[in-house]
């Protein structure tokens, strides 16, 4: 049996999003620069580290994600089942742990690893 991965994220998807339409709000992104997106998902993180507000409710303020109804939880995923460089983000974090930015074809993350 392969390892079971857990993790919640926060998605800003930009003009260069493979999709560039948020799931919470059905809006395009594609007058949103990557620049703009790094900045403003920057300051989420830094808000939640300082202790503003939780991952969860950043990402169901925030993520342009259907996960974010969940405060971003994706459930559980095997191997493969996730872009390469999230996958290997969820890998490289120890559980309860918050990446720094993470890009993928789907936008820019931040991800918390829960299993």
């Amino acid at each position: 049996m392969s390892e079971q991965l857990r993790a919640e994220h926060l998605l800003i998807k930009f003009n260069g999003s493979r999709n560039p339409v948020s799931r919470r709000t059905g809006a395009s992104t594609s007058n949103v620069s990557y620049q703009e997106a790094l900045e403003e998902l920057s300051r989420w993180l830094k808000d939640i580290q300082d202790g503003k507000l939780t991952f969860e409710e950043a990402a169901q303020a925030r993520s342009d994600c259907g996960s974010f109804a969940k405060g971003g939880d994706l459930g559980f995923f095997g191997p493969g089942e996730m872009m390469k460089p999230f996958e290997d983000a969820v890998r490289s974090l120890r559980v309860g742990e918050i990446s720094g930015v993470v890009q993928t074809d789907s936008g820019l993350h931040i991800i918390k690893r829960l299993a």
